[in-house]
């Protein structure tokens, strides 16, 4: 026994000896001289742009980065090259080609080349043959084709990750069944839109732990399946539109912690199968079309973290799933997210138990009722948002309590009373504050100091002022300053340009804030800044802002004197939108203007600018919409406006420009209002505008000088919703194809077509308050001028008056059945209302006075249900009024004074004609019916009984048909004889003979 048990320590010992020598010298080994060749080579099929490779020298390259070798063996046993340093967007650091050498690392089980780019290389089918992997992740990597099937002779394969290489498809994914060991498989991105197998083949591996198959398009999912892949821990197939119930499997996962099926299109309501799943720590079902209750199983979810149900359907309160004290939910969720929903209902008290909460998203339901005190017990909070629902009352005190809130979001509710101090006393760590929208007052002294440094403010619509918040100056990391319309009378302090650096969004509008603009630091990290100052009391000159700014809007204010000569070229170069209307600017408008290349609204209207335009803006490709009207401007239109080739809208009027509309404006193929009224413009319309303005939905071009006749190009505009040529000087007809103006017969918008114009880019970055563009138009409609903004576009319009065109009023004008005003007064048209008058049941104005119409007065008339203003006077007109329905309402004499033959109300009653007695009267309607009936069937038998006559009878048919020709025969001789003496006749009257 002691000699075995000698023998038996001392094989230990060798043993040991060896296993410890081994070590010690293979960790002096250098990696083997064979792999070191192939790495070296597949170093010279790639661009290596950011020397990711550079330590790729020397004898050893187990030392080398992203190489890792076997302490035992000396084999390399990974390779890392997964580019942490550059982001999505700019994938450069390895390029080109895989190298087959990489076949020489037989002992290779770890491969990264993720967040490279291959640019569009296929995945290389002898990475099928690298038998040892068990690691393989080639996501973001830019790779295209089709998905090697060789990928299936990896049986060691543990984690495989082709994810987002948006070029890569798979038809079919039988073999990722054969991976016997896959525990890990994420092919978000790829097309697998023919992969009909793909659950059948993911439902053969056992030891799948997670699925990712986002982004897919996956052609369906089976309501029914027999899971085998009872492993699965995590899995995500969002955005793949099923556009189907949930499948009930899905609740069969017993070990499921993650569950992902955002936007898939699932229908119906939600299962109260979840409850099933006690793991489950993530529920994504956001962005579906789920309907119904909530139901109350989720409150059984104790493991549960994140739920994301927005963007469904959701009906009904959420006291059942959430609302119960004795929900284990409590002690578990973090994240509620139910935005955009139908849910209803008060919010209850027991929300202020859940004690891990850190963010409450209820955005955009129909919750009611006050806001909870219990709220304030949330003392993990950090982000809070209750806005677009129709919460009341005031807000709670106890929200002040909420130490680590950093977004609180209240807005568009309909709550009221005053936030007081004591509302933020421990809110240290707020950085969002969204009120807007709300009747909220702000009572905060002048000499508060929060507790907080305010990052995003915004207080639209409560009431703040009359003072200018003091307590601002306390605020140095303020980026977005909300305060319209919140009833500030004050001017804006001096301290403010201290605190300006830093916001990038400064809108004071609609309020009453006097004296100077205020003045701005430029931005340290030189973003775009946007800044709305408009409807305010600000007076003085332009002065000067920051270079950064792109938006600016000090419209409608008492500002005077000029605009800055440079204010294009240096002061602010990247303008994108400038509206300086309705102030008193006066001077010439600065040829700078035409150096902003990004400029896409320019609206200079209602100020006193004069001069010519100046004739330079080929280099405003971007521009929409331009406004110089009503100002003092003259000379001729610079032909340089026909380079804007995205003009959307031109405004001209209420100036003094002359000659004529120069032919440029052809090219702005885009436009659709042209608006030149009240100038002093010459000659006759153009034709041009008709053959090139196609997308032209406004024209008008009233009161000038213009002549001649209605071109019939301009029949050309289909989508025409209002013309104008009204006191002008043209003469001519009606052209009758007025009727090709199919945009005003049916009301239909195209995408371009939308007004007002938006969004800025305010609304890209931002995207809580719209900022627009509004189009306006001045239009002669109800026996006034009306300005029309937001409704412009429900505005369909034909106004000619006050010219001297003739003719008749043509009949095609009563297919335009959307028509709100029809104006054709102080012309010299003739002849009859048309009689289809009634079928424009739109119409509110209508007035043909002060032509020389006659006749009745069309009885359909009174079809017009919408009609408020009618003026037919100082006609020709005759008879008896029509009556009923909307023209009883309409009682005023002087619509039909200067048609002396018109009677009926309401002018004088029609003088009755007396009919004679009873037996004195004709047959009544029957009786002429029967007659006029007796006489067509006496026609047709006599008819038919002679032809049948003539058919059965042959010497009658023949003698009949003798006849015939005997007649004609005569006719002929006597035609000609008469032709041949005419000729003879005429010779002998011019020289005095005798035919």
């Amino acid at each position: 026994m002691e000699t075995l048990a000698t023998v038996f320590k001392l094989v230990l010992l060798l043993i040991v000896n060896l296993v410890f020598n081994g070590i010690g010298a293979d960790s002096n080994f250098s990696c083997i001289k064979r792999e070191r060749d192939a790495l070296l080579k597949f170093k010279q099929g790639l661009t290596d742009d950011s020397g990711q490779l550079l330590s790729w020298v020397g004898e050893d390259c187990c030392t080398w980065k992203g190489v890792s070798c076997s302490h035992r063996t000396g084999h390399v046993v990974q390779l890392d090259l997964r580019n942490r340093q550059v982001s999505f967007a700019n994938k450069t650091t390895l390029r080109v080609e895989i190298n087959h050498s990489l076949l020489n690392l037989t002992r290779l089980d770890y491969l990264d080349l993720s967040l490279n780019n291959f640019q569009g290389a296929e995945i290389p089918a002898f990475l099928g043959s690298l038998k040892n992997l068990k690691y393989l992740n080639l996501s973001h990597a830019s790779f295209n084709g089709q998905v090697s099937h060789h990928l299936g002779n990896l049986s060691n394969l543990q984690y495989l990750d082709l994810s987002w290489n948006y070029g890569l498809k798979v038809d079919r994914l039988q073999w990722a069944s054969t991976l016997p060991s896959l525990k890990h498989l994420d092919l978000s991105g790829l097309k697998l839109t023919k992969a009909i197998d793909w659950l059948e083949s993911v439902n053969k591996l056992p030891s799948l732990v997670e699925l990712h198959l986002s982004s897919c398009s996956l052609p369906h999912i089976p309501l029914f399946l027999q899971t085998n892949f009872t492993s699965l821990t995590v899995l995500d197939l969002n955005t793949n539109y099923f556009n189907s119930s949930i499948p009930q499997w899905l609740f069969n996962f017993s070990r499921i912690q993650t569950l992902n099926l955002r936007e898939n299109g699932f229908r119906g309501s939600m299962s109260s199968d979840i409850g099933n799943l006690n793991l489950l720590a993530f529920l994504d079902l956001s962005h579906n079309e789920l309907e119904g209750e909530m139901p109350r199983t989720l409150r059984n979810l104790c493991n549960l973290r994140e739920l994301d149900l927005s963007h469904n359907k959701f009906s009904g309160e959420i006291s059942q799933p959430f609302g119960s004290p004795t929900s284990c939910l409590q002690n578990s969720l973090q994240s509620l997210v139910l935005e955009t929903n139908h849910l209803r209902g008060s919010l209850p008290d027991s929300l202020g138990s859940y004690k891990h909460l850190v963010n409450l998203n209820l955005y955009s339901n129909a919750f009611s009722g006050p806001i909870p005190a219990s709220i304030g017990r949330l003392s993990s909070l950090k982000i809070l948002d209750l806005s677009h629902n129709y919460l009341n009352g005031s807000v709670p005190e106890s929200v002040g309590q909420l130490f680590n809130l950093e977004i609180l979001n209240i807005h568009n509710n309909s709550l009221s009373g005053i936030v007081s101090e004591r509302h933020f006393s421990k809110l240290t760590s707020l950085t969002t504050l969204y009120l807007y929208t709300t009747s909220l007052v702000l009572d905060l002294r002048p000499t508060w100091v929060p507790p907080f440094q305010i990052r995003n403010l915004s207080l639209f619509s409560c009431k703040v002022g009359p003072q200018f918040p003091q307590w601002l100056q306390t605020q140095k990391n303020l980026s977005i300053l909300d305060m319209s319309n919140t009833s500030i009378s004050d001017s804006i302090p001096d301290w403010f340009e201290s605190i300006s650096s830093n916001i990038v969004l400064l809108d004071l509008s609609r309020n009453q804030i006097g004296k100077n603009l205020p003045k701005l630091r430029k931005s340290f990290d030189a973003s775009s800044r946007f800044i709305y100052l408009y409807s305010n009391k600000f007076e003085g000159p332009l002065t000067p802002f920051p270079s950064d700014v792109i938006e600016l809007d000090v419209s409608n204010n008492f500002l005077r004197g000029q605009i800055p000569q440079d204010i294009g070229s240096m002061m602010m170069p990247r303008l994108t939108l400038l509206h300086l209307s309705n102030n008193s600017l006066n001077g010439n408008i600065p040829v700078s203007l035409c150096k902003m290349g990004g400029l896409r609204f320019l609206d200079l209207s209602e100020n006193q600018f004069s001069g010519g335009i100046p004739n330079c803006w080929s280099k405003l490709q971007h521009l929409r919409v331009m406004d110089l009207s009503s100002n003092i401007l003259d000379d001729h239109i610079p032909s340089s406006l026909g380079s804007l080739q995205q003009l959307r809208s031109l405004y001209l009027r209420n100036n003094s420009l002359q000659g004529k509309a120069p032919a440029s404006l052809e090219k702005l193929k885009h436009l659709h209002i042209l608006d030149l009224s009240e100038n002093v413009l010459s000659g006759t319309i153009p034709p041009w505008i008709g053959e090139g303005l196609s997308s032209l939905s406004v024209l008008d071009l009233h009161s000038n000088r213009f002549q001649g006749e209605i071109p019939q190009e301009l029949c050309h505009l289909t989508s025409l919703r209002i013309l104008s040529l009204a006191h002008n000087e043209m003469t001519g007809t009606i052209p009758s194809c007025f009727h090709n103006f199919t945009g005003m017969i049916a009301n239909e918008f195209s995408e371009e077509e939308q007004w007002p114009y938006g969004p800025t880019i305010f609304d890209d970055i931002f995207g809580f308050q719209p900022v627009v563009y509004v189009e306006n138009l001045w239009v002669y409609m109800k026996g006034m001028q009306l300005k029309y903004t937001k409704t412009l576009p429900f505005l369909f319009s034909i106004d000619l008056s006050r010219n001297r065109f003739v003719g008749e009023i043509p009949n095609q004008l009563m297919n335009l059945l959307e028509l709100r005003n029809l104006n054709l007064s102080r012309n010299n048209f003739k002849g009859q209302i048309p009689w289809k008058i009634g079928d424009l049941r739109q119409l509110q104005s209508l007035d043909l006075s002060r032509n020389e119409l006659s006749g009745l007065i069309p009885t359909s008339l009174s079809k017009l249900n919408f009609l408020s203003v009618l003026n037919l006077s100082f006609n020709k007109l005759s008879g008896r009024i029509p009556s009923g329905n909307q023209l009883q309402t309409l009682d005023d004499k002087s619509i039909y004074a200067g048609n002396s033959g018109l009677c009926g109300f309401p002018l004088d009653d029609c003088q009755e004609v007396a009919l004679p007695p009873d037996e004195e009267r004709p047959e009544d309607e029957f009786e002429i019916l029967w007659f006029y009936g007796g006489m067509g069937v006496g026609f047709m038998t006599g008819f038919v009984g002679v032809s049948s006559t003539l058919y059965f009878k042959d010497s009658w048919r023949d003698a009949f048909f003798r006849l015939v020709d005997k007649i004609y025969n005569k006719f002929r001789v006597m035609i000609v004889v008469s032709k041949n003496h005419l000729p003879r006749k005429i010779y002998g009257d011019r020289f005095g003979g005798h035919a």
